[in-house]
């Protein structure tokens, strides 16, 4: 008899394994077509500086597929959270926002937390609720939310963001980048919220069977409101990278990163039919396609044909993984029949 939960637990740690194999061969590859300059101390910093950014995104993509679902409006939350913290300081700076002191700051990032919060509930609803395929209620809000960025923008760029914020995306602490020391407290408390908590059991479990949680007293509805709130609070974090790296907010910003969080759910061995994603893969996939990024922009290539690329890099992902189930399942037939 043939133990299928020993089978999948080496699955995945092959997929662990494969993950550093992989960061490991894109790190030589673009190392042997970038020379020097791809190792420099200049290079690792500005590449410190904007993993956060892909890290965020894609964490936030992978918790809304942990049930099965997606979260097609990270970016239009992100901008929005942006603009929702620009209109706040502007009001209560009286048309200084440069000049906002801590305590102001501090009240405008919670605002559009707030907003993020409503985004997310609001997905949550329709998807649990009514039954709304995730794709379909996420791209709604994304064009909706989106819709009223630009309206509140007038389409602009808003920049002039006070120095406390900045630092947030651009500063750094004895040497370390600021970003990085976000990232890294934002993914522990994720871990404990995913792996350690109650919450993260039922995620999981929900995303494995939603039917065998409810007949055990699971609330899947909750759980799933919960998700999507949670996906919609990395699009704050993210946002306020992104405005400390940039310094302005726009309504647009940052389309192609949509593609770039889906590729990483894929890169990062989260099943999309929901119940097994790991945050240790997703910040492997993460610094993959950082350093992906960087290499191909050290090579000057064409911004546009570097978004072709990511799109074509889902595909061969795609056919890859269909090609490893079908050689998976022919190898469980034959250890069945042994």
């Amino acid at each position: 008899m043939v133990d299928i939960s020993k089978m999948m637990k080496r699955a995945r740690k092959g997929e662990q394994f494969s993950l550093v194999v992989t960061l490991i061969v894109v790190f030589l590859l673009l190392w042997l077509l970038n020379g020097t300059r791809f190792v420099t101390i200049r290079n690792l910093r500005s590449m410190s500086y904007q993993l956060p950014i892909i890290g965020f995104l894609a964490i936030g993509m992978m918790i809304s597929e942990l049930s099965g679902g997606i979260n097609l409006s990270l970016i239009a939350n992100a901008n929005l959270n942006g603009v929702v913290i620009y209109l706040v300081l502007n009001a209560i700076t009286g048309g200084s926002m440069g000049d906002a002191n801590i305590a102001q700051v501090v009240i405008a990032i919670l605002a559009g937390f707030g907003v993020s919060t409503i985004v997310g509930l609001v997905n949550g609803l329709l998807i649990a609720k009514l039954n709304i395929p995730a794709i379909l209620t996420t791209l709604g809000t994304m064009t909706l939310i989106q819709g009223i960025s630009l309206v509140l923008t007038k389409g602009y760029t808003i920049s002039g963001f006070p120095n406390s914020l900045i630092f947030l995306g651009n500063g750094s602490v004895l040497g370390i980048p600021m970003p990085i020391i976000v990232f890294i407290i934002v993914v522990i408390i994720a871990h404990f919220i995913l792996n350690k908590s109650a919450f993260g059991v039922r995620l999981y479990m929900t995303g494995a069977n939603r039917t065998a949680c409810r007949y055990s007293n699971v609330n899947t509805t909750k759980v799933i409101v919960w998700e999507y709130i949670l996906s919609a609070w990395f699009a704050s974090v993210t946002s306020l990278i992104m405005i400390g790296q940039l310094n302005s907010v726009k309504a647009n910003y940052a389309e192609s990163y949509l593609l770039v969080a889906v590729l990483a759910s894929f890169l990062g061995g989260v099943d999309p039919n929901g119940g097994f994603g790991k945050l240790s893969g997703m910040i492997l996939a993460a610094v993959i396609l950082q350093l992906i990024s960087s290499g191909l922009n050290l090579l000057r290539l064409d911004p546009f044909m570097i978004t072709a690329m990511w799109g074509a890099i889902i595909i061969i992902l795609l056919l890859g993984r269909d090609i490893m189930n079908q050689i998976g399942k022919l190898f469980s037939k034959r250890r069945v029949r042994t």
